[in-house]
């Protein structure tokens, strides 16, 4: 939704864009809250790319710039029981996208709501001291401004994306994560496309200096199946994209602050965007912990 939009017939997945930002995650892999409530991450992006790229990594000969803010609200719903001995979530995603393009030298702004994405259930189980593993399933639906005609803030299809991540952070100490999601997208119905099945893999690594956290944080997106328009298969058109940057983070205990930035290091066959992420985590309502045990 972030991601710029130029002439098809350079760009894999419809249009060049992903239905699901391939940096968003930033350091909250399988960082989820220990105790009842609602809670909410507010993310602030700042994304611009200056150029496509081909099958080979190319930059491609076409006049191209665009840039995007988005305001993005998560709300996380933490249940008081266990299921199969895992905490149990739910989430909802409120994108809000601002799109600047220059393709070609025509200019264009789009404004509005991008796709809403739904986390009807989250699994996270602590499987050792310090090492979490949390699986889900997310809906990213078919709504938001979209045109079938020029760039715009929502991709017209709905995308299903199964997710895992696993986690290691110690305190004081190192804190590793990894997450895999898969994008199994359905066909647009305004212009009979189907982009193909693509992966994500986002990570972070970093290290606990008490409240602070430095590190580093990036994302591999890897489409592997063609696209496909009306049945037919688009062959040797498939998008791949990495991003790496520094990352800062501090625990204020009720609330989590991270600012990083991702570089865009290669692209193929979709446009080259570098972002600014700020996400604010923040309690909207907790339940208080209980007593500990013989107290």
């Amino acid at each position: 939704m972030l991601a710029a939009l130029g002439s098809q017939n350079a760009c894999a997945l419809e249009g060049g864009v992903s239905p699901y930002p391939a940096d968003a995650v930033g350091t909250n892999i399988a960082e989820m809250p220990p105790i009842p409530g609602l809670f909410a991450l507010e993310q602030f992006n700042y994304s611009f790319s200056n150029g496509l790229y081909g099958n080979n990594g190319e930059k491609l000969p076409i006049p191209f710039h665009t840039s995007a803010f988005s305001a993005t609200t998560r709300l996380l719903a933490s249940y008081p029981f266990t299921v199969l001995g895992a905490n149990v979530y739910s989430q909802l995603v409120l994108p809000f996208v601002s799109l600047h393009t220059n393709v070609l030298g025509q200019k264009d702004t789009q404004n509005g709501l991008s796709s809403i994405t739904l986390s009807p259930v989250i699994l996270t189980w602590k499987l050792a001291q310090n090492l979490t593993f949390t699986s889900g399933f997310d809906i990213a639906f078919e709504t938001g401004s979209y045109s079938p005609t020029k760039a715009s803030v929502a991709v017209g299809y709905t995308s299903l994306q199964p997710v895992v991540s696993l986690r290691y952070n110690a305190p004081n100490g190192i804190d590793v994560g990894l997450a895999n999601r898969l994008l199994i997208n359905r066909e647009n119905g305004d212009t009979n496309y189907r982009s193909g099945t693509a992966s994500v893999s986002e990570f972070e690594a970093g290290w606990n200096i008490g409240k602070w956290k430095l590190g580093l944080v990036g994302a591999y997106l890897n489409q592997f199946t063609d696209d496909r328009q009306n049945g037919s298969v688009i062959a040797g058109n498939r998008a791949k994209t990495l991003a790496l940057g520094p990352s800062i983070v501090y625990d204020g205990g009720a609330f989590n602050i991270n600012l990083n930035y991702q570089q865009g290091l290669y692209a193929a066959n979709t446009s080259k965007s570098n972002a600014i992420w700020l996400n604010i985590a923040i309690p909207l309502w907790a339940k208080p912990p209980g007593p500990a045990a013989g107290n």
